[in-house]
């Protein structure tokens, strides 16, 4: 706690109307809060632009079974969000309360990605779930949300279809002694006797014993430390070092190498199925 104000609660930030109400991708999602000792944050977005459009004298929706054109019932679309954030309020309570995270949740109504952008802070994890299948990144505004979440200036955590995390090492690429990576993915392997793994820019010794003694103040011996080498930072890089890792989670920062974009990481989560958390620099 800071001495001339309230504790900052680090958060992890999960957009619950547009594609991560899902049961399993909530379960995901809570198991990382824990595994990053965050707290764990509901925001459903009731999108404005639908509501909105649902006021026009034009709009037509196809009813089923019928298959009918009618005109579209606002009073039904918000009675439908209601719901819809209540189940999901359900649902991330239980999620939570099963595996002991603290949580919170919270609804609010405009365009999702101000109100992703309006609610984030530097000190948050903006969590991006790959929807399950092509259609899911377009389908009720997930496109916006996971644009919101990608420009946003809070750290993310990008987690691929169907990613059920596991038992295994956190890996985190280190380009430097003071490199954020090295820090969360340490303090993350310390708080579950997991190992971790480092992945180092080729020959690089100095970088080599500063992870080590990073390590060790954070908590994992020496014992529960693996090295390896990279050939280059790139997206193969990454995968041909993980190769047989059975990672449960892969840290790298933001913008530190070639790895360290929003495009790379996320062909690093979709080759590993494994969530990958990219930070920005400034996290410790």
């Amino acid at each position: 706690m800071s001495a001339g104000g309230p504790e900052i609660r680090r958060r992890l930030i999960v957009e619950l109307c547009h594609g991560a109400a899902d049961a399993r991708t909530l379960r995901a999602v809570a198991e990382m809060a824990a595994l990053l000792e965050l707290d764990l944050h509901g925001l459903f977005v009731e999108d404005e632009a639908l509501l909105g459009l649902a006021g026009l004298p034009f709009a037509r929706e196809l009813r089923l079974p019928t298959h009918e054109w009618q005109p579209i019932d606002a009073g039904r679309i918000a009675a439908e969000l209601r719901r819809s954030a209540a189940d999901a309020r359900r649902l991330l309570r239980e999620t939570a309360a099963a595996l002991g995270v603290p949580d919170a949740f919270e609804v609010r109504r405009g365009d999702p990605a101000e109100m992703i952008a309006a609610v984030t802070m530097a000190t948050d994890v903006v969590v991006v779930a790959a929807p399950a299948g092509p259609a899911g990144w377009v389908a009720h505004g997930a496109a916006q949300v996971q644009a919101a979440a990608h420009h946003a200036t809070a750290s993310l955590l990008l987690l691929p279809a169907g990613c059920t995390p596991q038992r295994g090492p956190v890996a985190a690429l280190v380009t430097d002694a003071r490199d954020p990576a090295l820090a969360l993915a340490a303090r993350a392997a310390a708080s579950t006797d997991e190992r971790l793994l480092v992945l180092l820019p080729a020959g690089d010794a100095a970088i080599a014993d500063a992870a080590l003694e990073a390590a060790a103040a954070l908590g994992v011996p020496t014992t529960r430390v693996a090295m390896s080498n990279l050939n280059g930072t790139g997206v193969e890089d990454v995968l041909h070092a993980l190769d047989r890792a059975r990672e449960r989670l892969v840290v790298l920062t933001r913008g530190a190498c070639a790895a360290g974009d929003v495009a790379a990481a996320w062909r690093i989560a979709a080759g590993r199925g494994a969530a990958v958390l990219l930070v920005e620099r400034g996290s410790r």
